[in-house]
């Protein structure tokens, strides 16, 4: 007697039927909704790395001390009482900020008091100027080589006046007040570039020049003393002091942080103003400055909220077109489905089944894998955006909204699934009814064409406005890429049709057949691969040359490295430190004929080829040739490289006015479209700087009252800033530009990150797309199995069966890569000046062909037509004569 045992295995098998019947259509889609849910969900995970990105990118481009709140205040002079009597007050001012700090969540502030002017002590080599303060932690973050915490004194003073712990300073201040330094100890001077902690406070040990008047410098050094010693010495020399409380942001916080730190601020800000206050009372009574915040992190913060701004647009339409793209994959797959179980779902439409429990059945089936690609797709979005994204770190929100768009792509693929497999069976029992009559009948190219054309005029004609990223012209090289596969595909017959096909080989007379038997399903085939390929080369088109366009713009919007304002000075400087040149910009010229508004550039062409930074694209001459046209001019009149004006607009010879006093003769040796140091699109004149200073002198006037000096400089800011210090030059610290700072400008991190996502979703779309040639190509092997087993009984062999299948799937392939890049690139011309991120300077935006772009294309069509003909041979050799006819019959 045999006993059935009924265990988990039955059980396993009966919801694995029920869910899970055929697992081979299941791993397509899984696929399918990975990629829809790669590519919705990398939308949110995209916008919050750049957001990240951004963040990350300000805080680095700025100095600790810049980046942190300061508040500032002081007691200042009034009528009512001397600075004796209001100083002591400061105590209780610190003490009230320091309260308001701490209730709002915040740090207690670094606090620090000094004397508003410096004292003078007496020296050997002559006065040195003493700054007297007090900081919160001062002692512990300098190095006490003798004595103890105190009064500190630098090792500098140390020199100049030989004192040491224990002894004793006359400081002189400026009402003529002395007062009696007793030094407790001695610590190490501190030298540029200063720790983290001093950051900010350069003045206390780095003496700043006095440009303007020929005063010696004084030595500076600072005394290092408690609040209470400060306070009480400026009462003791009737001084006024200067208060400041420091909040530095902690190393690594993110962008969440750094918001809410904005919020405390200025909740903070707001405290101390509020009526009745400890703080008010001080201020309002005792003369004392409202404290007030200095910070660039609230400007930092909307520079990242307009790189996001800038960026979100064109990533949310790329990733919803390729989720767009995905879902009508999953659609096709489910009427796939449909089709292949066509018998099955017939039987069960005449058992009584109703439409809508079909597509339910379908619905329940598709569960598990839609799941599983849901899984797969969300982590691979996320592993990939963190992995090449902008940064690794998100904002707080972006898993969350990660989380619903991979869950509403998972029902929009479950929806279509059923939505498709409904439809398909309410049809099934009407004859006669063919399910695409209607889209059949709709002229696709003529439709595609007409949007082409409406698309395109506004670029053609220059009505079309740069400096953005708009949608529909972004699309314009694939609907002209879409329109022409479409062409080909129609004309690709008729030119093949009449060839004598019957002289071919036999493999290649089968492939070029069923390429044109199969008029519809090639030609859909063809336009959706060269779509899939068109993208790849288009984006990589776009990212390559926004990133050569960039490169441009920042060698023409800086001139160089660095670029420091140089003041003019009446005392003697050192030598220019070396790898530097110092150039002349003027912008208040006139060039005539024409009274055009010209701004100047005078050089030295011997040091400048090593300073800046030439793109070729700039002139059709290299930038030697320019400047050895400027260097061995043998005329009378200047010569001069003239920039940004057209060939057959202006004359090789010139007047460049200054007003209306003086105008100097000049002789155009050289022509370019754009040039290092150029501010606008206004043309501009390079000039020798010995032979535009020879023509300056006869009009009694100076080169200086002219120009402005400017030091180019190759590397980074703080050496060249250090030696410009240290041999004495003058310049405007807040004016110095360095290429790194423009080329962090919003609109150039934008529109890169966002072709560098289009870039990633195009390789997704081209590896779809060849993916789905090798489907089409296994969908007609199964179609073709009863005839491919006749064509072996009438004598074709197994290899030249083969290499038909490679030669069909291959000449496919190649007409859409062919026509990708030869459309894609051409087309993607006409919308680069459209994204030209800063129109308002030099030069336009350059084309760059993307050569990466195109050998992964090429390779991609190698390896779709090698892997799809292998997988078609072996699904052919799987089919047996035998059984073959009997499913036929």
């Amino acid at each position: 007697m045999t006993v059935r045992r009924r265990g988990p295995r039955p059980v396993l098998r009966r919801l694995r039927l029920r869910f899970l019947p055929v697992p081979s259509q299941a791993a397509g889609l899984a696929v399918l909704v990975g990629v829809l849910a790669a590519a919705l969900g990398s939308v949110p995970l995209m916008i919050g790395s750049a957001t990240e990105g951004a963040w990350q990118r300000e805080r680095a481009r700025h100095a600790e001390s810049e980046i942190g709140a300061t508040f500032f205040s002081s007691s200042t002079p009034g009528d009512a009482e001397p600075a004796a009597a209001r100083v002591p007050n400061a105590a209780g001012l610190d003490d009230a900020v320091l309260a308001a700090a701490t209730e709002i969540g915040l740090p207690e502030p670094v606090s620090l008091v000094r004397l508003r002017d410096p004292l003078f002590v007496t020296t050997p080599s002559g006065p040195a100027r003493i700054r007297y303060v007090s900081r919160t932690g001062a002692e512990r973050n300098v190095d006490v080589v003798a004595g103890e915490p105190g009064v500190l004194a630098p090792t500098r003073l140390v020199e100049l006046t030989g004192i040491g712990p224990g002894g004793t300073l006359l400081g002189e201040a400026g009402s003529g007040a002395v007062a009696e330094l007793a030094v407790t100890g001695i610590y190490t001077d501190i030298a540029a570039p200063v720790p983290r902690y001093w950051a900010g406070l350069d003045n206390l040990f780095i003496p700043p020049p006095d440009p303007g008047n020929n005063e010696p410098e004084y030595p500076t050094v600072a005394l290092l003393a408690s609040q209470e010693d400060v306070l009480d010495l400026a009462v003791a020399v009737d001084q006024d002091v200067e208060l400041e409380w420091y909040l530095p942001l902690p190393p690594g916080v993110g962008v969440d942080e750094a918001r809410v730190r904005v919020e405390q601020v200025e909740r903070l800000q707001a405290d101390l103003v509020v009526p009745r206050s400890a703080a008010v009372r001080i201020t309002n009574l005792f003369e004392f400055e409202r404290p007030a915040p200095r910070s660039v992190l609230p400007q930092a913060l909307e520079r990242v909220d307009e790189t996001v701004a800038l960026l979100a647009p064109p990533v949310r339409a790329v990733g919803l077109g390729a989720g767009a793209a995905a879902l009508v994959l999953v659609g096709a797959w489910a009427g796939q489905r449909a089709r292949r179980r066509e018998d099955e779902l017939l039987s069960l439409l005449a058992r009584g089944l109703p439409p809508h429990r079909a597509g339910g059945q379908a619905v329940r089936e598709a569960l598990l894998p839609a799941l599983t690609g849901l899984a797969v797709g969300g982590v691979t979005g996320w592993v990939l955006v963190r992995a090449f994204g902008p940064a690794p770190a998100l904002p707080d929100g972006t898993v969350p909204a990660v989380l619903v768009v991979v869950g509403l792509a998972g029902l929009a693929a479950l929806l279509t699934v059923g939505a498709v497999t409904t439809a398909l069976v309410a049809r099934a029992d009407s004859l006669g009814r063919r399910p695409d009559a209607l889209f059949t009948r709709i002229p696709w190219l003529a439709v595609t064409t007409a949007v082409t054309v409406v698309t395109a005029v506004p670029v053609l004609t220059g009505e079309a406005d740069g400096g953005g990223i708009d949608l529909l012209q972004l699309v314009l090289p694939l609907l002209v890429t879409a329109v022409v596969a479409g062409a080909v595909t129609a004309l690709l017959p008729r030119l093949i049709g009449r060839a004598p096909l019957h002289r071919l080989p036999p493999a290649t007379f089968l492939a070029l057949s069923r390429v044109l038997t199969g008029r519809a399903a090639s030609r859909l085939v063809i336009i959706t691969t060269a779509l899939a390929l068109g993208l790849i080369a288009y984006s990589g088109a776009l990212a390559d040359s926004t990133e050569r366009t960039i490169a441009a713009k920042q060698s023409v919007g800086t001139g160089s490295d660095v670029v420091v304002p140089l003041l003019r000075q009446t005392t003697e400087t050192g030598p220019q430190p070396p790898g530097t040149t110092v150039v002349g910009v003027g912008t208040r010229a006139e060039l005539s004929p024409g009274e055009r508004p010209t701004d100047v550039l005078v050089v030295r062409p011997d040091e400048l080829a090593a300073i800046t930074r030439w793109t070729p694209a700039f002139a059709d001459r290299s930038f030697e040739e320019l400047m050895a046209a400027l260097a061995d001019h043998e005329g009378s009149a200047v010569p001069v490289v003239l920039a940004g004006a057209a060939d057959d607009d202006v004359g090789d010879e010139l007047v460049l006015r200054f007003g209306r006093v003086y105008a100097i003769q000049l002789e155009v040796v050289g022509r370019a479209d754009a040039f290092p140091g150029q501010p606008t699109r206004a043309p501009m004149v390079v000039a020798d700087w010995d032979r535009f200073t020879a023509a300056i002198e006869p009009t009694g006037r100076e080169v200086d009252t002219v120009l402005d000096r400017q030091l180019w400089s190759r590397g980074d800011a703080d050496p060249v800033l250090a030696a410009l210090t240290t041999e004495g030059f003058a310049y405007d610290l807040d004016q110095v530009r360095t290429s790194g700072d423009f080329a962090a400008r919003p609109e150039f991190g934008a529109q890169s990150w966002s072709f560098g996502y289009l870039r990633a979703i195009a390789l997704a779309a081209g590896l779809l797309g060849l993916t789905g040639v090798a489907m089409h190509a296994l969908a007609q092997q199964r179609r073709r199995t009863v005839a491919a087993l006749l064509l072996t009984r009438m004598g074709l062999t197994r290899r030249a069966s083969d290499t038909a299948a490679g030669l069909e799937i291959g000449l496919l392939t190649v007409v859409a890569a062919l026509v990708a890049v030869a459309v894609a690139l051409p087309a993607s011309v006409l919308v680069l000046r459209l994204l030209d991120p800063v129109p308002a300077l030099r030069p336009d935006a350059l084309f760059a062909v993307p050569w990466g772009s195109i050998v992964t294309v090429l390779g991609g069509v190698v390896l779709g037509t090698v892997g799809g003909a292998v997988l078609v041979g072996r699904s052919a050799r799987r089919a047996t004569g035998g059984q073959v006819m009997r499913d036929a019959t």
